[in-house]
């Protein structure tokens, strides 16, 4: 490998270990913030949208991705500043065009990491990383759609006591559904969230399957240029 080649692995590496970090920040941050606090709101806002921006600069390389991505992304900035400024009965309406945007964006996303893999015919880190960036970003655009699922269909969910309340506030109820996504993804399952109405019940099976796929298709893949690399430096009749 040429060393601009060496160059761009290692940049690719460092964009995607950056984009990790944030999302387990953000993610990790998102149900400890006060409840009821327009600050704790307005801090969660704003690292959404530092996570977005770090979206654009490990993800999209190309400048049609970046335009795409920030056509996809704009309604959800928008959205999500008018949230503050309408009355709370037209909260709904703007909650459902933010999550809408930002599955779109999401899943724009996930589709160039898994493009950008499936065209690599060497595996490095920054690959390996992105894939895993890839695998969080699909609980996240499953969580959205849980989001909708509910300002659709109110009850769609059968919530434990304990945090019942959470799904009334717009901002925790990003948190809960977040977090219900991700055991939904990994088939844990605790229970304290159970979909009970569609179209939440067939959100559910839909996102273990397509943890599953993601999992067998991009871990084989990523295995596979692996294990080529492994021959390819021993040589074909070394032992």
């Amino acid at each position: 490998m040429t060393a601009a080649g060496k160059e761009a692995r290692m940049t690719a590496a460092r964009r995607y270990a950056w984009l990790l970090a944030a999302l387990v920040v953000v993610l990790g941050t998102q149900p400890l913030l006060p409840r009821g606090s327009v600050a704790s709101n307005a801090l969660y806002d704003a690292m959404v949208a530092g996570l977005v921006v770090g979206v654009f600069f490990a993800v999209f390389r190309r400048g049609w991705e970046r335009q795409a991505g920030g056509a996809l992304v704009l309604p959800a900035v928008v959205s999500n500043v008018v949230h503050y400024l309408l009355p709370e009965g037209l909260h709904t309406v703007v909650a459902a065009v933010y999550h809408v945007s930002i599955v779109a964006f999401v899943g724009f996303a996930i589709g160039v990491i898994l493009r950008d893999i499936f065209r690599q015919r060497a595996i490095g880190a920054g690959d390996v990383l992105g894939a895993f960036a890839g695998y969080i970003l699909v609980g996240v655009a499953w969580g959205n759609l849980y989001v909708l699922a509910e300002l659709f269909v109110p009850g769609s969910f059968v919530v434990s006591p304990a945090i019942a309340s959470r799904v009334e506030e717009w901002h925790q109820q990003r948190a809960l559904f977040d977090y219900f996504s991700f055991t939904t993804l990994t088939s844990l399952g605790f229970g304290d969230i159970t979909p009970i109405a569609p179209p939440a019940t067939t959100l559910s099976w839909l996102e273990v399957m397509s943890g599953q796929f993601y999992m067998a298709v991009v871990v084989a893949q990523i295995v596979g240029l692996m294990l080529a690399q492994a021959v390819g430096r021993r040589g074909p009749d070394e032992d």
